[in-house]
């Protein structure tokens, strides 16, 4: 009977356990199937999404994997899924998002290669005119190998052609890409722009320039025949002579890198330079390294901060410089302004640290003084942001507010400053020189930032395993003004000229120092 009491006893605790197992089981079962929308599709293509049914397919392997209709259905189903609960720039636009997806379905057919997919989907996702939203690896999987063999970048409104190691001009007397394969350069942007986010227009014309690279591939779009060479076309500065090469393709990816720089130093005249390099560093080493040069400079009678050709990186090489510059009775300086696409079951005024790593945080936060608080409250009285992000969808404002340091290492250097920028600045660079725009002694030197600020996150599609990043944050100016469409534009406008791509010239520093005299 003891014995029948003890069992009794037993079962009801591992009959509790068994259903609990089974409850968390559930759990983890739904919570790993893929997520996807429900709805009823539209059969047909839309006019102004047709260019989505285009299907180009590189020799990867991966590329060519057949999906069956069903399983591209379903991958276009959860990427809406994510696009509609996680994306913060879904709506800024008006794009008929759905319109487009059921365009890109009406073309699958019995099934479709995964490399034609990622492409469609690519295409589909510079819509939004986000440039950190795209498909993940697409040059290195989707795109057609075969590369143009040279560089090209503008230079007041014309195309120059350099080297790959930027050694020299493609021809030393012909400096401009006029043609290829014939086609004028124009028509090849035209197809490169369809790869490019409808961002800001000197993002768009800067980037489409980049893919012109994407020889092999640009031909599929332009209905021309692929061969394993390219004849280009190039042009004297005064247009009165043309030259034709015909150049084999490259099979690696030239890449631009960063042209030949001087390091940090002190100029002639007792002027300092800080040259930012490619990307801005979180590391403590990189924050120890300006530091130092900072030191190097605290006797200089005025300083150039070089950032061209810096495409982001981290925020903390603002944080770590800009203290130098706010004296002892400027008031706390916000420089930026975001909100976050919160998740289901989120509070608007919960995870206050999502942000943390962009050093944005609402003002509820515990981290403000006095000072600050103060500053942010007057503030967000009269902040209008251009776009409003839907409240129900975003979290609170949060700030990122810059100024003085108690660090003992500062110093307020309180002479003139230019900032040198280009085009190519991108994401976390565009945030340093919005957080300069307007500062006293600061002049910005150069040609507007590309213009972006997304805070992407990563989601694979489950049958496909195409990757997408989508912003998950959208952020703002003190003005109102986006950061993303818009970029920084520099107080004095200055271009560079061809000679600056090899090395041999370099005259927006010129003007800088001239400036400064």
């Amino acid at each position: 009977m003891r014995q029948l009491l003890l069992r009794r006893r037993l079962l009801i605790p591992a009959l509790a356990f068994l259903v609990l197992a089974a409850a968390v089981g559930l759990w983890l079962w739904n919570e790993k199937r893929p997520k996807r929308v429900r709805r009823e599709h539209a059969d047909t293509v839309a006019k102004e999404y047709e260019f989505l049914t285009e299907r180009i397919v590189a020799k990867h392997p991966w590329a060519t994997h057949w999906l069956t209709r069903k399983e591209a259905e379903q991958d276009l189903d959860q990427l809406e899924w994510y696009l509609e609960r996680r994306y913060s720039y879904l709506k800024m636009k008006g794009v008929d998002y759905r319109a487009a997806l059921d365009t890109i379905r009406s073309s699958l057919g019995d099934g479709i290669p995964t490399g034609a997919l990622a492409l469609q989907i690519h295409k589909f996702l510079m819509l939004f005119g986000d440039g950190h939203t795209v498909v993940r690896s697409l040059r290195d999987c989707f795109i057609p190998v075969g590369y143009a063999p040279f560089l090209v970048t503008e230079s007041a409104g014309r195309l120059v052609a350099f080297k790959v190691d930027r050694s020299a001009f493609l021809d030393a007397d012909h400096h401009y890409l006029e043609s290829m394969d014939g086609i004028p350069v124009e028509r090849w942007l035209e197809a490169a722009r369809e790869t490019v986010a409808r961002g800001s227009p000197q993002y768009v014309r800067q980037r489409s320039v980049r893919n012109l690279r994407y020889v092999q591939y640009l031909r599929r779009e332009l209905g021309l025949k692929e061969s394993d060479a390219v004849q280009v076309e190039l042009a004297s500065e005064d247009e009165k002579s043309r030259r034709t090469l015909e150049l084999k393709l490259a099979i690696k990816f030239p890449r631009y890198g960063i042209g030949a720089a001087r390091a940090s130093e002190v100029l002639p005249g007792n002027v300092g330079y800080l040259r930012m390099p490619a990307i801005m560093y979180h590391t403590a080493e990189f924050q120890a390294d300006l530091m130092a040069i900072m030191d190097r400079l605290k006797e200089t009678r005025a300083l150039i901060i070089d950032v061209r050709e810096n495409g982001g990186g981290s925020r903390a090489p603002l944080l770590t410089l800009f203290p130098f510059f706010a004296g002892p009775d400027d008031p706390p300086r916000i420089a930026n302004v975001a909100a976050y696409r919160l998740h289901e079951g989120d509070r608007r005024d919960k995870k206050e640290g999502y942000l943390e790593d962009r050093y944005v945080f609402p003002l509820t936060s515990r981290r403000w003084s006095g000072a600050e608080r103060a500053v942010l409250e007057s503030f967000a009285k009269t902040f209008r942001p251009e776009w409003s992000p839907p409240e129900d969808e975003f979290s609170a404002w949060h700030y990122l507010v810059l100024g003085r340091s108690e660090d003992t290492r500062y110093y307020h250097y309180d002479r003139p400053v230019i900032i040198l920028m280009s085009t190519t600045n991108y994401s976390a660079c565009d945030i340093f020189l919005g957080a300069f725009k307007g500062w006293k002694n600061v002049t910005l030197m150069g040609t507007p930032s590309g213009g972006g600020s997304g805070r992407y996150r990563t989601y694979r599609l489950h049958n496909s395993l195409i990757a997408v990043n989508l912003s998950s944050m959208a952020s703002f100016r003190p003005n109102g003004k986006l950061y993303d469409g818009n970029g920084i534009q520099p107080d004095i406008i200055a271009e560079p000229i061809a000679t600056d791509f090899i090395g041999e010239t370099d005259p927006v520093l010129d003007a800088a120092l001239e400036r400064l005299r």
